[in-house]
């Protein structure tokens, strides 16, 4: 008997998401009722009907996964934060509701990335959270998954989707790839997982097997749903007294480019309305339905968004310098030293930037002395910082100042604790100038 090929993980994930498509049950009305729409202050008594009580396990499953895949990114006062800001926006009803809990996780990932779940799990990336200016605008993101949930978009699409051809959603699996601009060429030739690994989204999703999770945050839920959603933000946001003003002005934020070649921000809004058109939309009901409501006495800033999210963007530099996307790291750098400029890390994170420039440069004399001001205002902030010094020395070397290299690598052995990796490298450094001083 002729053994059976192996399957690439993202094949079986493809295979896991067709047959939970095909085996879901007898299709419903696609249009559905959103929930908590007959709650009236009490908790509602809802019961699923059979296809959707297995999306609910299904969403169960894969968030106990997430949970378990150490991608969360752990920040007990942001989480906070974030929930406070969707319990504003989180309706009376949907909030009544029996098995559906509306939750803020954040995913440690620079790509522009949300997705939620129907149980009322919402995930959002450090990107995403990174580039928002202000709490108006998360409360954007945040109203368009929680409309999401409210709107059962996910139950809508997959009967939807029972009924349309098999090959589309192929093609819209693959197409989201492509269009991801994540390793085309692989893509183009058929490497279809190696092309999908190199972006962290689509890791995340294929180890975990996150099926509903792909088709929330890959695909998307259509243009139609999308555009609901968006509209189901702004009458949230208008709810909550937000400056409604704020809302297309986060997708003004996607349009940036920051000069870097990789790009993973696609997989949220790529197979989306593209962002031009939502922008419109916006401003169109904005000249509609809302014309009069934004301003006033609405929320745009809150110090509470400008103290949770400050740490999170400068760890989001460290993962987009991780991603190769330097452009974008410096730009969450300026962003965290607009607001506190006595950052000693997120300074000495901008000299770690101007390094790694510097290493690809013809002439990296402008970017070595940059990571030198850098890393030197860094250790002037923070004297007991033991990073900035062991860059300086490792700089002076390369100059060939050999007695500031000298001073500044002992310095870094004075503070750098007994367990760090770097300790015995820099005292082999220090042994060999000292021999050459002797």
């Amino acid at each position: 008997m002729t053994p059976e090929p192996s399957r690439s993980p993202l094949q079986r994930l493809v295979s896991s998401v067709l047959v939970g498509l095909l085996l879901a049950g007898c299709a419903g009305p696609t249009r559905v009722p959103p929930l908590g729409a007959a709650a009236r202050g009490e908790q509602e008594s809802f019961i699923p009907a059979r296809d959707e009580a297995r999306l609910w396990r299904k969403a169960g499953e894969e968030e106990r996964k997430l949970r378990d895949s150490g991608k969360l990114y752990a920040d007990p006062l942001l989480e906070g934060y974030l929930n406070d800001v969707a319990g504003r926006l989180t309706p009376a009803g949907l909030a009544s509701v029996d098995g559906v809990r509306i939750r803020i996780h954040v995913l440690a990932d620079p790509s522009l990335n949300a997705f939620a779940y129907p149980t009322g799990g919402i995930y959002v990336h450090t990107g995403l959270l990174a580039r928002v200016g202000n709490e108006a605008q998360l409360a954007t993101v945040l109203g368009h998954e929680i409309t999401h949930v409210q709107e059962r978009h996910l139950l809508e699409y997959t009967r939807s989707a029972r009924r349309k051809a098999v090959g589309l959603t192929i093609a819209g699996i693959a197409g989201s790839i492509v269009l991801a601009g994540v390793a085309g060429k692989q893509a183009e030739k058929g490497d279809w997982v190696d092309a999908y690994l190199i972006n962290q989204v689509g890791n995340i999703m294929l180890q975990l097997g996150l099926t509903l999770g792909f088709l929330a945050a890959v695909n998307g839920f259509g243009r139609d749903l999308e555009r609901e959603a968006d509209a189901g933000a702004l009458a949230l946001l208008d709810g909550a007294r937000y400056d409604l003003r704020e809302a297309p002005k986060v997708f003004e934020l996607f349009l940036e480019d920051h000069g870097d070649p990789r790009k993973l921000e696609t997989f949220f809004f790529g197979s989306h309305p593209n962002n031009r058109q939502r922008i419109a939309n916006f401003q169109e009901m904005l000249a509609g339905p809302y014309a009069g409501s934004p301003g006033g006495e609405r929320i745009t800033d809150t110090p509470e968004f400008r103290a949770r999210l400050r740490v999170l963007v400068r760890d989001n530099a460290r993962l987009n310098m991780e991603a190769g996307r330097l452009g974008h790291a410096e730009a969450d750098l300026r962003k965290v030293l607009a607001v506190t400029p006595n950052d000693a890390v997120a300074h000495h994170l901008l000299g770690e930037v101007h390094r790694l420039r510097a290493e690809g440069a013809k002439d990296p004399a402008a970017d070595l002395a940059a990571a030198l001001a850098a890393y030197e205002e860094a250790a002037r902030l923070d004297p007991d910082y033991a990073d900035p010094w062991r860059a300086i020395g490792l700089i002076r070397y390369r100059e060939g100042d050999r007695a500031s290299a000298l001073g500044a690598f002992r310095r870094y052995l004075e503070l750098a604790p007994p367990g760090a990796p770097e300790r015995q490298r820099i005292r082999d450094y220090v042994v060999e100038l000292e021999a050459a001083e002797s």
